[in-house]
């Protein structure tokens, strides 16, 4: 008598979404140039980072409200977290999260997103200058966002979350030329600006089998042209499978399928080993992105005064852009 080969069915939706994100991300219709406030698809985290930002399926810290709003409501007691991420061309990039779980009335969250530009020089074209240009002194751009979250849990297994964001965007004045009449003309400054109101939310499902869990989020819903984003995500427990016996090792596998309103799909892979929920080794990769592929980081927990201390650090690989180191330091009183 043969004996049939049963497949849990939580493992087997894990394994339809790895491949149905790897079928998506072969699409090669380009969007560009639909969006603003662009600064709203940066991944914030290091811990998601160095996994390839594949979080929309774990939760449990405050840096979810950033992937899917529902991962907060794994979150316990009180948190906040500060993110600082070195981008690209000298960027600042700050982010942090307060959270704090009531118990039976859900958890709340605040946070805050700054991008700092530095100053640039403002000029303009003049063909009887030595330069070809006049300088007309500097000038600072910069961005930022602020919003307040709700996470719940539905059932043991079934959570939900959303927020709604403040996104403002300074880029600086510029000149413009001004006429009176027929014969006169002047200048005038115009402050070029942009705001918006914004709202995320999400789904987070635990099957019970081997710590699976799936998570779908809608990011940056309004009805202005920002960063429209649908994320849906997989994780899994492969230490399940591999060594089960072994309780104080954790090695988890993350997938997430992008779809965003300015550019074709997407799909990030993201790997975590933890030993003894105290130290982190992370890995990540991205298809379909220009420059942005690998990425790696480690993680280390600490109770220090009562007070329990998580340091995340991550580096991505940029290509000819070269490499932006990301730094996350949570509070845990």
């Amino acid at each position: 008598m043969k004996r049939k080969l049963k497949i849990p069915s939580g493992l087997t939706i894990f394994f339809i979404i790895v491949f149905s994100c790897l079928f998506v991300a072969n699409a090669q219709m380009k969007k560009v140039a639909q969006v603003k406030m662009q600064f709203l698809k940066l991944g914030i985290g290091a811990r998601a980072a160095a996994m390839g930002d594949a979080f929309t399926a774990l939760g449990g810290e405050p840096n979810s409200i950033f992937y899917n709003p529902a991962g907060c409501a794994a979150v316990q007691g009180f948190n906040f977290v500060v993110n600082q991420t070195n981008w690209i061309a000298d960027i600042n990039h700050k982010a942090g999260v307060l959270s704090y779980n009531t118990g039976r009335f859900g958890v709340f969250t605040v946070n805050y997103i700054n991008v700092n530009y530095g100053t640039m020089e403002r000029t303009v074209v003049d063909a009887h200058a030595w330069e070809g240009y006049i300088s007309q002194g500097e000038f600072s751009v910069g961005e930022y966002a602020v919003g307040l979250g709700y996470a719940t849990r539905i059932t043991d297994r079934f959570f939900i979350g959303g927020q709604v964001k403040y996104a403002y965007q300074d880029l600086g004045t510029s000149h413009v030329w001004q006429y009176i009449g027929t014969q006169f003309e002047t200048t005038r400054d115009i402050k070029n600006e942009n705001e918006a109101v914004a709202y995320d939310f999400g789904t987070f499902y635990n099957f019970g089998f081997n710590n699976i869990r799936i998570g779908m989020s809608v990011q940056n819903f309004a009805n202005r042209p920002l960063p429209l984003t649908f994320r849906f995500g997989a994780a899994v427990d492969l230490n399940e499978f591999l060594f089960p016996d072994a309780g104080s090792h954790v090695l988890t596998l993350a997938i997430d399928g992008l779809h965003p309103k300015d550019y074709s799909e997407r799909v990030h892979f993201g790997l975590e080993y933890v030993f003894d929920q105290t130290v982190a080794l992370r890995g990540g990769y991205k298809l379909n992105y220009d420059e942005e592929s690998f990425s790696a980081g480690f993680g280390l927990k600490a109770t220090l005064v009562g007070v329990g201390l998580q340091f995340d650090y991550a580096v991505t690989n940029f290509g000819a852009l070269g490499v932006v180191n990301r730094f996350s330091l949570t509070f845990q009183p």
